[in-house]
């Protein structure tokens, strides 16, 4: 009996270090693929209230700065939110107010299912590596940009294009960037503006006028020192809108002086 108890002891100590190893080893293998888990994208706040949601939505943050966003997280924007996602292909896509997306990858692509509210491209990357998910349909994020929204803001768009009337052009030289590059850049990211237009209405319903912006474009094509040097609409929110939608906008870099300019609005 005694020689028997002598063989099980052992035999339990081993059993026991073995269950340990296994325990962690399995701990290793858990925390490894975690770490494996790579972002998809950077969600950057622009303004207002943002929250980036977890879990399968249990588990909400509030959006102070910047956040990574995983397969399955989502972001909500409230009534003045206003959010950027940043991806490694180049792509930067804003997210507008009062929007609720889930961000996903399928087959080496990722994937925005628009659930609430809507997206704006602002700056294109490589094309067919982002995806835009909405009421069923798939499209490629450059297809969504020039074929839905577009479609289905052409009746809602206040007339805000500028004319070139009043427009200041390059201060630079020729390599630098066209006035007509610039007016056309800025066009693409009417619906910016726009955003600042509706919210206003929102305060003061039947409110016309003009406003212009001034700003500069820094041979990276980022814009500094944006501002309103003229409006006939005196509301501060506004003008801050606006100087904030400015800013977010980004041109192609470019050889030469930096580029001093003032773009025209109309608001009707």
């Amino acid at each position: 009996m005694a020689k028997k108890n002598s063989l099980l002891i052992p035999s339990l100590i081993g059993l026991g270090v073995l269950s340990v190893a296994l325990s962690l080893l399995v701990s290793n293998f858990t925390e490894k693929q975690k770490v494996s888990v790579r972002p998809l994208a950077r969600v950057d706040l622009n303004m207002g209230t943002v929250f980036v949601l977890r879990k399968n939505m249990t588990q909400k943050e509030n959006l102070t700065r910047t956040a990574s966003l995983y397969p399955l997280d989502s972001v909500e924007t409230g009534p003045d939110g206003d959010a950027t996602m940043t991806f490694d292909s180049a792509y930067r896509i804003r997210i507008q107010e009062n929007s609720l997306i889930t961000l996903d990858e399928e087959y080496g692509r990722q994937v925005i299912l628009i659930k609430r509210g809507d997206v704006q491209m602002e700056t294109a990357g490589r094309d067919g590596s982002v995806m835009i998910s909405r009421d069923g349909v798939r499209w490629t994020a450059n297809d969504y940009e020039a074929n839905y929204r577009k479609q289905a803001a052409s009746g809602n768009l206040p007339d805000m294009a500028p004319s070139t009337e009043g427009f200041a052009g390059a201060k630079s030289a020729g390599e630098g960037l066209t006035s007509e590059f610039i007016q056309e850049t800025l066009r693409t990211h009417r619906n910016s503006f726009f955003k600042c237009y509706t919210q206003l209405l929102q305060k003061t319903p039947g409110v016309v006028g003009q406003a212009s912006v001034g700003f500069t474009i820094e041979r990276s094509g980022k814009v500094s020192n944006p501002s309103v040097t003229n409006s006939t609409i005196s509301d501060v929110s506004f003008k801050k809108c606006l100087t904030e939608a400015i800013r977010r906008v980004d041109f192609k870099s470019f050889s030469g002086n930096p580029i001093s300019t003032v773009f025209p609005l109309k608001f009707e």
